[in-house]
């Protein structure tokens, strides 16, 4: 399983090591609205702190393009609203690995976000 496919793994699982392991120690991610975090432990903090706190997170990997260093991910994230629905997120995410084949750079763009009412 390569660097790529263990992060992604390990978002679900709420494995703050195992994503730590895989970014480069000045990883920067880039955020839908312009938040940005640098460096593993900043970013690694982010990552604990927002995961652990969405009820029901889910998330599924529609495809995986790469080419070299860079990948595109087409991705959904579902969550727990507060309002008793469901809210999936679709999202395209960008990922360049270092030479050391660690996430050196993410940039997440948002395509949608639809609310999903739970059948009873």
């Amino acid at each position: 399983m390569n660097t790529l496919e263990r992060y992604l793994a390990a978002l679900p699982r709420h494995d703050a090591q195992e994503l730590a392991a895989c970014l480069a120690p000045d990883v920067e991610r880039i955020g839908p609205y312009r938040d940005v975090y640098r460096g593993r432990d900043a970013y690694s903090e982010f990552l604990a702190s927002t995961v652990e706190a969405l009820a029901g997170y889910e998330l599924v990997v529609d495809r995986i393009v790469q080419h070299g260093n860079t990948a595109v991910v087409e991705l959904s994230e579902t969550v727990d609203d507060r309002d008793g629905t469901r809210l999936r997120t679709q999202e395209a995410v960008v990922f360049d690995l270092d030479d050391n084949g660690l996430i050196a750079r993410i940039a997440v763009y948002l395509q949608s976000s639809e609310k999903i009412i739970p059948t009873p």
